[in-house]
């Protein structure tokens, strides 16, 4: 999860965002060792024992959640003996930018879609538990081909649909619309395992869980318009929820081939909050960027759009738009706190950035609340 870059800190404005650059998960094995060691787990899995692997590598302008190798794997058995595939390696890690973070759980969201035609994903490989293997657990999956929107540096500065036709981008936004619309209608009775217990809903459990990992990641107490937040979500939860919801809805998190989806990816959020927790989540992280392209739909043309496909309301939008801003507090509070320790930030600029930047401006917008001096309320742009 990224934001893209701000204002330099001496802006004479202060309710600009101080400028801060975010970093990929740094590789915390040795190559070599990994090398070693994916090879022989990739020849049990696949029962090839003359299987050899290379090119290990990092991904490029993305993710900053988990470690992640690409390598490639050449086949000596079966139909694809003599065949180079490419493949994705996700390894748990002891600094997890989430609370209570389970590999496991992302794995098994891959397994699972595997059986649901309506919304691609990469087939996974197997998961492997004992740490003993490359140093942590891990899984592994299919790698698609194709291209991704990047966070570092923000698809909407260069990359593939920065050069693209508005055309292009509006055929591209649009089926992604129609493949997460498609992902809200999927039957949740197969995903329970997201179930927490902590309350009668998916959505009641996420919101105790997002109120968990903000004490976990800000111990020493919030601003007093994340407390804000708090207190008002919890006045106004809507009817219990129990359905699906993407957790990172984005253009990021999808792999696409001619402008068309080919793979959802990345679970790290994912819940039973339900459908309107990912289009409020959407519309945040587009409000957060700054900048936008032609032919990239706006709010009111993603709210219109899966309401056309889905047949349903976005009733509760205002609602939650606030979580997402809650849950972003959360993250970013971690997010901070870990680029301060390995030296990427200082003290002031995280201080800064969740006082008075981007998040802090919807908080107060979206709940009326009177801002600090230099504090700019901001509302996203949707019809509520």
């Amino acid at each position: 999860m990224t934001d893209a870059a701000g204002p330099d800190p001496a802006d004479p404005d202060p309710a600009s965002d101080p400028k801060w650059e975010p970093h990929l998960k740094e590789q915390s094995q040795d190559i070599h060792r990994v090398q070693h060691a994916l090879e022989g787990w990739m020849r049990d899995q696949l029962g090839d024992p003359g299987l050899a692997i290379d090119a290990l590598r990092p991904p490029a302008g993305t993710g900053i959640a988990n470690e992640t190798i690409l390598f490639d794997a050449r086949r000596t058995t079966g139909p694809g003996a003599g065949t180079t595939e490419g493949y994705v390696a996700r390894l748990a890690t002891p600094d997890s930018l989430y609370l209570d973070y389970d590999l496991v759980q992302h794995y098994r969201m891959y397994e699972t879609f595997a059986a649901i035609d309506a919304v691609p994903t990469p087939a996974v490989v197997g998961f492997e538990a004992d740490a003993n293997r490359l140093g942590a657990p891990f899984f592994v999956m299919e790698k698609i081909d194709g291209d991704i929107p990047t966070d570092a540096p923000h698809w909407t500065t260069q990359g593939f649909l920065h050069d693209a036709e508005p055309r292009e981008r509006r055929a591209l936004w649009e089926r992604t619309v129609r493949v997460m619309a498609a992902l809200h209608q999927v039957d949740p009775a197969p995903f329970a395992f997201l179930r927490t217990g902590a309350t009668g809903s998916g959505l009641g459990d996420s919101l105790d869980y997002w109120s968990r990992a903000l004490e976990w990641a800000a111990p020493a107490g919030s601003p007093p318009v994340v407390e804000a937040c708090a207190e008002w979500l919890h006045a106004n939860l809507p009817a219990p929820v129990t359905s699906l919801s993407w957790g990172d809805s984005r253009l990021p998190n999808v792999i696409y081939r001619d402008f068309t989806p080919v793979a959802v990816l990345d679970w790290d959020l994912v819940s039973l909050a339900g459908p309107q927790a990912d289009l409020a989540w959407w519309i945040i992280m587009d409000d957060q960027a700054e900048s936008t392209l032609d032919g990239i739909g706006d709010a009111d043309d993603l709210v219109d759009l899966w309401e056309d496909v889905t047949g349903w309301k976005a009733t509760e939008l205002r609602w939650y738009l606030v979580f997402s801003t809650y849950r972003l507090s959360a993250i970013f509070s971690r997010l901070f706190s870990m680029m301060v320790a390995q030296g990427h930030m200082t003290d002031d600029d995280a201080r800064a950035q969740i006082e008075r930047g981007r998040l802090a401006q919807q908080m107060h917008g979206l709940l009326d609340i009177a801002p600090p001096p230099g504090v700019e309320p901001r509302v996203p742009k949707v019809r509520l």
